[in-house]
């Protein structure tokens, strides 16, 4: 995916708002997540997911549940301010 600044944007947005839905304690996988966005318009590979989630994490937008068994499956949850970003920008 080529995304100029305002869809990259609204591509972060909608991971947020995904993981913000997700009522279970588990997290999202990199998959699951590429599977969610595609109600906003997107349709992502998991590497593409995977650096932008990266970039929420750096921004303390978003966390890795850190599983004792099988680490390399990665899941995320939205944190706090992940939360606050959204109702201050929604």
């Amino acid at each position: 995916m080529n995304l100029d600044p305002t869809q990259r944007e609204l591509f972060r947005l909608a991971l947020l708002r995904v993981l913000a839905a997700n009522g279970s304690r588990f997290g999202l996988t990199h998959a699951a997540l590429a599977a969610h966005v595609v109600r906003f318009g997107f349709r992502p590979v998991e590497a593409e997911v995977g650096e932008e989630i990266a970039y929420l994490a750096d921004k303390e937008l978003v966390a890795d549940l850190r599983k004792v068994l099988s680490p390399e499956n990665r899941a995320w949850r939205i944190t706090a301010a992940g939360r606050d970003h959204l109702a201050l920008n929604d």
